[in-house]
């Protein structure tokens, strides 16, 4: 029987190597119908847990109905490598509601678009240039942050802004016993300064009250809101090991004033800017960018 052969865009492998290195914990596939409608109405699966990013594979009618055949999907990059495999359990097509959303994120679906839920299994390793070393799955790098105790994430969204690198250092000061410093970067690695980049910004990464520092280069997720991919960092971050978590001063105050409302349900110790540190928003600005998140 014929399987699906499915190739993918940079924004779903993207999103795909954040789901299987452990990123996306505890979600492992791409979503029913339940948990995508919740997800883009309330920011939470059908069980009620906080989950911002609806995971979703869309499918023509004839991907759909070669793929309800074989019952799987092998997903290609774009040297038709298959680097994994969805295990179908179901398609939908979302109400008329939930898919006015769901076209925030991606403008070329609608009612009549097909999608597939599944749990996805990895096949080959995704491919990277450069700075491999850094790129970290979650099974590996948690325990060895987890024995740091106290873990401060910061973002580099793509630079690292002192002011939030400085909170990072006054919390981990604080704890007296110290702990480690988790940097998360986000650089499109096509970019034709990518390497100065990283080297600049290693440079830039000093922390007297770190004892450990770990940097972490995460693939971008696109078209996320800010309050949306504020969540999603704050998430990420708790799955990889972080105890405590910068808000960057460049975050819009509603946006860190609702993950501030939800601290709890994160299960991380959230640190907000001081209003002196927060950066002013002015009336028209290019959309921000964020470690995980090309914003909408």
């Amino acid at each position: 029987m014929t399987i699906l052969h499915k190739t993918l865009n940079t924004g779903e492998i993207n999103i795909l190597e954040l789901l299987l290195n452990g990123a996306f914990a505890p979600v492992q596939g791409y979503l029913n119908l339940a948990d995508h409608s919740s997800v883009l109405r309330n920011n939470r699966l059908a069980n009620g847990r906080l989950w911002p990013l609806p995971l979703a594979l869309p499918l023509t009618a004839a991907e759909k109905r070669e793929a309800q055949l074989s019952g799987r999907i092998a997903l290609l990059d774009a040297e038709r490598r298959s680097i994994a495999e969805i295990r179908v359990e179901g398609f939908h097509r979302l109400p008329a509601d939930a898919a006015a959303l769901a076209s925030q994120f991606d403008a070329s679906t609608n009612t009549d678009t097909w999608y597939v839920s599944g749990v996805v299994q990895p096949l080959k390793k995704i491919l990277h240039p450069a700075f491999n070393s850094i790129r970290h799955n979650v099974p590996t790098l948690r325990p060895n942050l987890q024995a740091w105790g106290a873990v401060i994430a910061v973002q580099a969204a793509p630079t690292l802004d002192e002011n939030d690198l400085q909170r990072a250092c006054q919390w981990l000061g604080a704890t007296q016993t110290g702990g480690g410093l988790l940097v998360q970067i986000n650089r499109d690695e096509g970019h034709a300064d990518f390497h100065e980049h990283m080297r600049t910004l290693r440079s830039q990464v000093k922390c007297n009250a770190a004892r450990q520092v770990k940097l972490s280069l995460l693939p971008c997720v696109e078209g996320l809101s800010t309050q949306r991919c504020l969540l999603l960092q704050a998430l990420v971050s708790r799955n990889y090991g972080a105890t405590g978590f910068v808000i960057s001063a460049h975050v819009p105050h509603a946006a860190s004033r609702w993950l501030l409302q939800h601290r709890d349900e994160i299960g991380l110790e959230l640190i907000p800017p001081r209003i002196s540190q927060r950066v002013a928003t002015p009336a028209v600005q290019a959309a921000p960018r964020h470690p995980l998140c090309l914003a909408a």
